[in-house]
């Protein structure tokens, strides 16, 4: 008899367990599916910020869908649609709306090439994506005067600039002009001579002090990549 009992109740032990077991399966399946699916949760508002031209209707296809379903792998065909965006952050505000946050690469330079028989003009990206656009930030302005012009010039200007911000110096003041062979530079009365265009974050950084300081009226010849000749009094 006792054993018989005890079979009844590891069998009713077991039963439980599986009774538990089945009721935590069914819990974990059907609450995310009530919350995905639910209309109270689908997204009906979208707000923008950080860029000055792209609104909410690039995230149409975000409303009236689960908030739950959406995240940061969400935006991977908006990067590719406009490359000048190098962040988007999403923060969630439940029940329906999303904030979004974009950030877009730094503009370093606009160029003119004067080499055709039509000027063109465009603006250079800290990724190294050149379109004509219009000027969001500061940036230096580059000149092609004649040519050819190396590939590796754009990564050039863009080593430049991002270690001349290092230092306390308007770079909207400096202006580059490039003859196919040499790269001239002009800030704030300083004519300075890149010679060829190679290594410009090397000679930034040799230049840097000597541009912040804005104590100088001359000029500046570079004699290697990391060092200069110039008749300014430092």
């Amino acid at each position: 008899m006792n054993f018989l009992i005890k079979e009844y109740t590891q069998l009713e032990k077991t039963s439980f367990k599986t009774f538990l077991v089945f009721s935590f399966i069914i819990f974990i399946v059907v609450l995310p599916s009530f919350y995905i699916f639910s209309s109270y949760y689908r997204v009906i508002d979208i707000e923008v910020e950080g860029s000055s031209y792209i609104d909410e209707t690039l995230f149409i296809e975000f409303y009236d869908i689960s908030i739950w379903s959406i995240g940061e792998t969400s935006f991977e065909n908006i990067y590719t649609t406009d490359r000048t965006i190098e962040k988007i952050e999403l923060t969630k505000k439940l029940p329906n709306q999303l904030k979004i946050n974009i950030t877009h690469y730094m503009q370093v330079a606009e160029i003119t090439d004067l080499r055709g028989s039509v000027i063109t003009k465009g603006v250079l990206y800290k990724n190294l994506l050149f379109k004509e656009a219009l000027l969001e930030n500061d940036v230096v302005n580059v000149t092609i005067t004649n040519g050819p012009v190396d590939d590796g010039f754009n990564g050039e200007i863009v080593s430049l600039v991002m270690t001349l911000l290092n230092f306390e110096i308007d770079i909207s003041e400096i202006s580059l002009t490039h003859n196919g062979n040499y790269l001239k530079g002009a800030y704030k009365g300083i004519e300075i001579d890149f010679l060829e265009p190679v290594d410009l974050s090397t000679k930034a950084s040799a230049i840097g002090e000597l541009l912040e300081k804005n104590s100088c009226s001359g000029e500046v010849t570079f004699i290697s990549n990391n060092s200069f000749v110039t008749d300014c009094n430092i």
